[in-house]
Formats: C-alpha cells, structure tokens, sequence
C-alpha cells in the first residue's frame, strides 16, 4: 500500500511540474502574473496551505487549545486543561521553508518542511501546489513505548500535498491529501493511515474573514475495533475533524480564533486519534507573528 501511495504521489508531482514547464514556455500567452494572498498563514486552522516564509524571512507561531466547550461554570472551557504549541519557521528560499516545534502534550517535537512546487498565475498556472512533511519525536516516558524499546519508537511522519486556488479577491480553497505514520502505537490504534483535508477562506471585511476546514482519515490496517460492553467502538477508529473561525490579518501579525474538535496540534497525532465531535468542541487560537 505504502509502494502505491507513493507511486500516485510522484506521477502527481510529473504531470504538475511538466503542465507548469509547457505553459511557461509558451510564450504566445499573455504576461502571467503571480497570485498573491490566497491565504493570509502558513497553517488554516489545524490544516496547513500553500504560504510560506520567503527568503530569509521568520514566522513564529503560538497555538493554544482551550479545554471543550461545556458551560458557564468552567467559562466554556477556558478553566479547563490546555495544550500549546510554540513554533519557528524560516524561509531558506522563497519556495523552501524549514520550521521547528514544540508541543505540551506528550513533548512532541517536530521538524517540518514545506517545499513550494507550483505557483497560480493569472493567465497560467491555473492552481498553486506545494508539499509538506515532518518528522515528530515524542517525549513520553519510555514505559509508554512497552518491552524492547528503542529510539526510533518515538518517531512518527506526516507527508502532504496541497492544492489550492484563489478563485477571487474573497475566496480561497484547498484539498490536501496526506499519509502518516507511527513507528509505534497503542494496541487499538493503527500505525499508518491516509486521509484529506479541504479548507477555505473567505474574506468578509477589509482583513477579516471566516475560516472553516474538514478532515477525513483512514486507516490503513484492516482490522476491527474492538467493542466495549455495551457494544461501542472503544478508542482506536478515528473520526473526522472540523475547525471553524475568523482571522484577522494585520500584515505582520495574523490572529485566529476558532473552534475545533482537534486537542492535539502536530497533524499526525490530530488526525490518528481524534474521538471528538460536534459535541466535544474546543475554543482555540493561533498567532503567527512575521519579521
């Protein structure tokens, strides 16, 4: 399966890449200029888009998870536990970036990159294509791990495509299709799974605008949950995420504000043992600060 998924990834990136060279060769087009601001971040909500550092550029990122949504008592969450996520981004170039993060639950560190394929054009390139991928270390004890542990136990990998469009000065849209990998799990987990994200942006007032994004996975084992005694799936079938909110873009500063069914912040983790729903909502921001 994994010999497949790579095989489809790689045709994806020929066809792209040979489509952009044939266009940018024709030189019997109109001047082709490049689309700027589909999205206002590097990261949606939870999802990750097309921008990125330019050249030499910085971003530094704070992402807060607020305990769910209940009631007045606990202020909606606010009192209740919170995950957080400090993260630095650098532009090496300005289709090149590499990023570092740290996250509190379980010390999960990460080292990510984003590489920029294809880029919209008016009178071109008809959408902009970019992949990103990291590699996460957990910090848990090595207990969690179990018998014959070893280093490579707390590894885990997350590969993704992105494919996005400003179809207008408001609306931007994303599909990104991904694979994750676990190099070790709990018993009722799989290790790998592949899925997609759609995402998009809409502009509502001069910087504002409302954010929304939904997120599929799928195993890839084919096995069955097992079932708890009143005949439920007990924790290991993931379900799908949503992320809703508004943004506010100040040029070198962007907020977001939202809620989402995701506690976890690094993807694959988000992605692989999500149990929450509708019902389980949590408020949550994201500051990303560019210098």
């Amino acid at each position: 399966m994994l010999k497949k998924i790579s095989f489809i990834l790689c045709l994806v990136l020929i066809i792209s890449i040979k489509s952009s060279v044939s266009q940018e060769a024709d030189t019997s087009v109109v001047e082709k200029t490049p689309v700027t601001d589909a999205f206002a971040c590097s990261m949606l909500i939870e999802s990750q888009t097309i921008n990125q550092p330019t050249k030499k550029s910085k971003e530094f990122i704070i992402h807060h998870r607020i305990g769910t949504i209940k009631s007045l008592s606990d202020l909606f969450g606010v009192f209740g536990p919170a995950n957080a996520r400090l993260g630095f981004n650098y532009g090496i170039s300005d289709k090149i970036m590499i990023g570092f993060g740290t996250e509190k639950y379980n010390k999960m560190q990460e080292i990510n990159w984003k590489y920029s394929i294809l880029h919209q054009k008016t009178n071109g390139t008809p959408f902009f294509l970019s992949y990103f991928g990291n590699v996460v270390v957990s910090g848990r004890e090595k207990a969690y791990f179990g018998d014959n542990y070893k280093f490579v136990d707390r590894l885990s990998y997350f590969h993704q495509l992105i494919i996005a469009r400003k179809f207008s000065e408001r609306i931007s849209f994303e599909i990104a299709p991904y694979f994750l990998h676990f190099n070790k799990v709990d018993s009722l987990y799989s290790n790998e799974a592949i899925g997609v994200s759609v995402g998009g942006r809409c502009k509502i007032w001069n910087e504002i605008s409302f954010m929304a994004e939904f997120n599929y996975v799928s195993p890839l084992e084919s096995f069955t949950y097992p079932k708890n005694l009143e005949g439920n799936d007990v924790p290991g079938a993931p379900k799908p995420g949503y992320a809703f909110g508004l943004e506010k873009n100040g040029g070198t500063h962007a907020f977001q504000l939202f809620a989402t069914t995701y506690n976890n912040i690094i993807a694959q983790k988000n992605y692989l043992y999500n149990l929450r729903d509708f019902n389980s909502l949590l408020i949550g921001f994201n500051i990303t600060v560019r210098f």
